[in-house]
This record gives C-alpha cells, sequence and structure tokens, in this order.
C-alpha cells in the first residue's frame, strides 16, 4: 500500500466525467457531538470514472477514520491501475477483490498502530469503475448505486444486510469476501449515482426500484447548470444537511452524482 501515496494527481484530472459529491453529518451524530461516519471520494483517469462511497459503522469508535480511509485508498489503488493501462474486466476477474484485501491489510495495520482492532474501523463500501462501454458496481454492506442508461432504464445495486435489517457487512468483517458482490456494467451508462443508507429513504422511490425522480431529477439539474465543482459540492452539501431531512433520517448522508463529460 506505500506505494499508492504516489499517485494522488489522478483524483484531480476529471476529463472524461463530471463529479459531484458530499458527506454531511445526521441529526443523531448533531445530537451527540460525534462526526460525520460516511466519507466518499472519485478520481477520473481519461474516459474512466472511479468512485466510492463508505458508511462508518455507527457501533465502530474509529468508524470515522475506516470510512474515508478505505474510500481514499481504494480510489487511488484502483485509478492507479487504470492509469497503469489495466482494463476493467481485470477486476472482475479478481483484480478487485486483491485491492480490498491489501487494503484490509493496510487498515489491520493502521488499527494495531492505534492500539485497536480493524473492527473500530468497520465500514461499508459501494462503489463504480465505469469506463466507456463496460464498467461494475462493486459492494459489500448496505447503500445504493445507481446506473442511469440511455434508454431510461437503471441498473441498481442494492444493499445487503444480515440476519436482521438493522445489521450489514463491512470490509472489516473476517467473511468479507463472501458478501461482496460485483454487478457488471455494459454499455448505455450515461450517469452514475451512489449514496449511503442516509439518503435512501427520501433519494429512492418505494422499495428501492429506483431513483425517487422528484428530489433527484431537481439536484441533477441545478448541479448540471452550475459553473464550478466547488460551488456544486457546497450545494449539494446544504440540500443533504437541511433540517428538513432530520423529520426522515438522522442518520449521515452522502450522495455522489457523476455523468459523462
Amino acid at each position: 500500500m506505500a506505494g499508492l501515496s504516489s499517485v494522488p494527481e489522478v483524483a484531480h484530472v476529471k476529463q472524461g466525467w463530471r463529479v459531484f459529491g458530499a458527506s454531511v453529518v445526521g441529526k443523531s451524530h448533531l445530537d451527540k457531538g460525534l462526526p460525520c461516519q460516511d466519507a466518499q471520494a472519485q478520481a477520473v483517469v481519461g474516459s474512466h470514472l472511479v468512485a466510492v462511497v463508505c458508511d462508518g459503522a455507527g457501533s465502530a469508535r474509529h468508524s470515522d477514520e475506516g470510512a474515508q480511509f478505505v474510500a481514499d485508498q481504494l480510489v487511488l489503488a484502483l485509478a492507479a491501475r487504470l492509469h497503469g493501462g489495466a482494463a476493467i474486466e481485470e477486476l472482475h476477474n479478481g483484480a478487485l477483490e486483491d485491492v480490498l484485501a491489501q487494503i484490509r491489510a493496510a487498515l489491520d495495520e493502521k488499527a494495531a498502530a492505534a492500539s485497536a482492532t480493524i473492527d473500530d474501523y468497520a465500514t461499508t463500501v459501494v462503489g463504480v469503475v465505469m469506463g466507456q462501454d463496460v464498467g461494475l458496481f462493486f459492494h459489500l454492506g448496505d447503500g445504493v448505486a445507481v446506473a442511469q442508461m440511455a434508454d431510461g432504464a437503471q441498473r441498481i445495486s442494492l444493499p445487503a444486510n444480515g440476519e436482521y435489517a438493522n445489521e450489514t457487512y463491512f470490509v472489516s468483517g473476517t467473511r468479507w469476501r463472501d458478501h461482496l458482490r460485483l454487478l457488471p456494467l455494459g454499455p448505455g451508462v450515461e450517469s452514475v449515482v451512489l449514496m449511503s443508507d442516509g439518503c435512501m429513504p427520501f433519494a429512492m422511490a418505494r422499495k428501492n426500484a429506483s431513483l425517487y425522480a422528484p428530489y433527484m431529477g431537481a439536484i441533477e439539474g441545478y448541479l448540471r447548470s452550475v459553473n464550478s465543482i466547488e460551488s456544486g459540492n457546497a450545494a449539494l452539501a446544504a440540500t443533504l444537511a437541511d433540517p428538513r431531512t432530520h423529520q426522515i433520517t438522522g442518520d449521515d448522508k452522502t450522495l455522489l452524482l457523476a455523468w459523462r463529460a
């Protein structure tokens, strides 16, 4: 993992996709004085998009650090592979699992250095790698990923929970490989949305059958009109932090939107 720090410049190349993302602290954490335990990261390498949303476990004492670490390192590692000429097909054939294993090992080392355990940094992962014609969603735990197609259809990677509705799976879990899901994406993907479960009650339609058009359409319409990524991200964060959302969910909220430039 030491080599990852040598390729941060790829995270600032935006010629192939226009990407907006924000994470905001939820009402329950505001009331308790706790930090946001969600995180997001993205990179664009030529025509390829790499984006990740992580949701740290509420019961894990360093989950905010775990979520940001995994999001950042996963994006850097995947972007570096694409920058080096790797094909997306390789990710289907074990390369993505290998990258996650390396990041998990680095997270374990980080925990040991802090006299903690990897479970103290528990986080979910939902992400995408999308090229010109093919791509994939990768998913471990809850959250949602949606690909909007040229024909109007939506391809959705749904959340996976444990035995109970309020349980899910984390990259820190010993059986993380068993719960890692890959969903291939073919030609025709025009835009991608990733979100943590805190956004789902108002950003997804009933039974998570699709994006909730009145909400997401308004957000996308505004973001397509802004001149800068920074102002768009600020507006997105303000929308997610709107006190009216506190009546719907007390959870942290992360939303990432990307469409072809």
